[in-house]
């Protein structure tokens, strides 16, 4: 499916996807919270130019924890963004790294193209690190036009005999 195709239904899903916002916080009132990050409103104040590290939920944001802290010894001047889509992963980014000032963190808003260059205007990436299979066209897209490269940490490769 293209970009264009993808974006213009991702749009039209909205009413969906803040009905399942409102029944997820029914349950998990941390759903509710921090929605305005989502659209990158109210977004934290960020320092820019270093290193994005998306990470889905918790196992991805367990699993990106060693290479964080390389990264965090590797390049000391940079700050690292870590960005999440869960309560529960932003609740253990913040554990993990709570004595770390260079780790800032954010939900990554959904992959709208305006939220999606809203972002990135401001955390100004120099390198986007994506801890799983869940890519974002617009994102990446959006990371292309600014010639942040992007790399693709702890991807999974589906064998034959898995597809259904």
């Amino acid at each position: 499916m293209n970009r264009t195709l993808y974006t213009a239904l991702f749009y039209l899903g909205l009413p969906l996807v803040a009905i399942r916002l409102w029944l997820r916080a029914r349950k998990a009132p941390a759903y509710a919270r921090r929605v305005g990050e989502r659209f990158t409103w109210g977004l934290p104040a960020m320092q820019p130019g270093g290193i994005w590290v998306h990470a889905v939920s918790v196992g991805e944001s367990i699993a990106a924890a060693p290479m964080i802290r390389a990264l965090l010894a590797r390049y000391p001047q940079l700050p690292i963004t870590v960005t999440c889509m869960t309560p529960t992963g932003s609740e253990r980014i913040q554990a993990l790294f709570a004595n770390e000032p260079r780790i800032q963190h954010c939900y990554l808003p959904y992959d709208l193209p305006c939220a999606a260059a809203r972002f990135l205007d401001r955390v100004r990436p120099k390198l986007a690190v994506i801890m799983e299979t869940e890519l974002w066209p617009n994102h990446i897209h959006q990371c292309a036009k600014r010639g942040i490269p992007v790399a693709l940490a702890n991807g999974r490769k589906r064998s034959a005999s898995a597809s259904v």
